[in-house]
Parts: C-alpha cells; sequence; structure tokens
C-alpha cells in the first residue's frame, strides 16, 4: 500500500504536522492509538499518536518531533513523497463514556497525545476543561485545536511568553483549590475525571494531587517501543504492582497505579543509550 503525505506543516523548528494516505487505518483508528511508521526501509521505527482522522479522505494526521535521527527524517519529507511503512492502529484506545466535568492536562508533545482524546470526550457529552503548557511560546503544540475541544482552557509557559508564567502542574493545583473546593460539601461542580500527559514528572505530580481529592485518572505513556507488538519488552513498565507493556497494554493507564520511580529510571535510562 501506498503510503502518501499529502499535506505537510511546520508548527516548529522541530515540529511538524503530516497527513498521510493510509485508507485502512483511517477507517479503524479510535482515539488513543498510536501507529508504527518508518519513513525509509531499514530506519528505526517511531510510534506516534493519530492525532486526527478523516474515513472519507483516508488521511491519518501525526504531529512529528524531530527528537532522532528517524523522527527527522520523517519531519523532512515533502508532499507527494512516500512513506516507506505504517503499522496500526496499534495500542488500546482510550475509555469514553460520560463522565461529567473532565479535566485534561497536557505539557510539550502531550498536547498533541491528548487532543484526540479530548475531542472524544467532548463529542460523548463531558464538560472539557483543558490545561496546557510548554517551556516557551514556540513549543506550545495545537492550542488553536485545544481550544475547540474543551469548553474552557487554560495556558501557561515556563519562561511567560505566552499568556500565563509557571507550570501546568502550578495551574492545576490552583483549579482544585480555587474552582472546586475538596471539602465543600454541597458544590455544584466538581471533577469527575483527569487525563494527564506529558513529562513523567508532571503526570507524577498531577496523580499525587488527584489522589488526595480521590478523583479517577488516566495518563498517556509512551516508553520507547520497538516492535510495537509486545515482543521486545522495550517499553515494560510498572502498573498495580504487575508489569505491562506500553505498547499492547496501554498508552493509557490509571495513573494511581503507574510506578512512576520505575518509570523514570526507565526512560532515563533509554535517553543515555
Amino acid at each position: 500500500m501506498d503510503f502518501e503525505i499529502v499535506n505537510r506543516q511546520i508548527l516548529s523548528p522541530d515540529i511538524r504536522r503530516l497527513e498521510i494516505r493510509a485508507p485502512m487505518i483511517a477507517a479503524k483508528v479510535k482515539a488513543g492509538q498510536f501507529v508504527r511508521i518508518c519513513a525509509e526501509e531499514g530506519d528505526n521505527p517511531v510510534s506516534l499518536t493519530v492525532v486526527d482522522m478523516d474515513a472519507g479522505r483516508g488521511v491519518i494526521t501525526l504531529i512529528v518531533h524531530e527528537s532522532s535521527p528517524s523522527a527527522r527524517k520523517l519531519g523532512e519529507m515533502p508532499i507527494n513523497e512516500m512513506v516507506y511503512s505504517i503499522l496500526g492502529p496499534l495500542g488500546e484506545a482510550s475509555f469514553v463514556e460520560k463522565f461529567g466535568t473532565i479535566v485534561c492536562v497536557a505539557t510539550g508533545p502531550g498536547i498533541a497525545q491528548i487532543l484526540p482524546v479530548a475531542r472524544a470526550l467532548k463529542k460523548t457529552g463531558n464538560k472539557l476543561i483543558g490545561i496546557i503548557g510548554a517551556r516557551t511560546k514556540k513549543e506550545l503544540l495545537l492550542e488553536a485545536q485545544m481550544r475547540l475541544a474543551c469548553h474552557k482552557i487554560f495556558v501557561t509557559t515556563d519562561d511567560g511568553s505566552y499568556e500565563r508564567r509557571g507550570l501546568a502542574t502550578d495551574l492545576f493545583r490552583k483549579l482544585l483549590i480555587d474552582l472546586f473546593p475538596t471539602k465543600q460539601v454541597n458544590k455544584e461542580e466538581k471533577i469527575d475525571r483527569v487525563y494527564a500527559s506529558g513529562s513523567v514528572d508532571m503526570m507524577e505530580t498531577v496523580c499525587g494531587l488527584t489522589r488526595e481529592s480521590g478523583i479517577a485518572t488516566r495518563v498517556m505513556i509512551y516508553p520507547v517501543m520497538v516492535d510495537c507488538a509486545g515482543m521486545c519488552g522495550s517499553c515494560r513498565i510498572r502498573v498495580g504492582g504487575k508489569t505491562v507493556l506500553g505498547c499492547v497494554d496501554g498508552p493509557e493507564f490509571n495513573g494511581h497505579d503507574v510506578d512512576f520511580q520505575d518509570l523514570k529510571i526507565r526512560m532515563n535510562a533509554w535517553e543515555q543509550v
């Protein structure tokens, strides 16, 4: 099958948005799932969330962060070029139903990962509050799309170059205290569920806050994946005291069950390879 790049957009110096023709994947993929893609034969595979899909056109949308040679090669491919291979949809789809008021917290590349889930949750009738953050305005991804996916959104940058200065976790903590006081008995509104995607530290902090408040929390974890079929074991993590695989059991997990200390060790080990 020919996987043709039909559109390419530069979002930042090292981030690209690609629309690729993949009709079979576009017809089946659900929110939260991803694909394994190789620009050329022999390249190391890159695992990317399917940010959007158009079954009518047979096109999927991917956000490529050029953080490795393989990802850089993919991001630099021009329109009308053919990608060597795409395997998908992979992973378990996000569990989407009407929960009530949901807060989606995402930073950096995690914004692209949480966007399709936010869209699906809003379509199901939930009230969506978004908190997105990045180090600088230039690294802030898909803000306009997140605004459309959420009923209300808060944006922050570490350096204060756009809207608020600070961390996404600071905004989330303030939201819990100011807007949804957990000790208020007859509150009119409450947070029913939280989704988080981004750095390990951010997700760990969010889960610590929601554990104290008794709020169900889902996190999206993307450890290093190689074969994406559950055979290589490169993406194994500890969840609920058991070893699971990010590629076939995830990428979405119960955040309160994740062993974040073990996850940090594994992520740091791969960064040093």
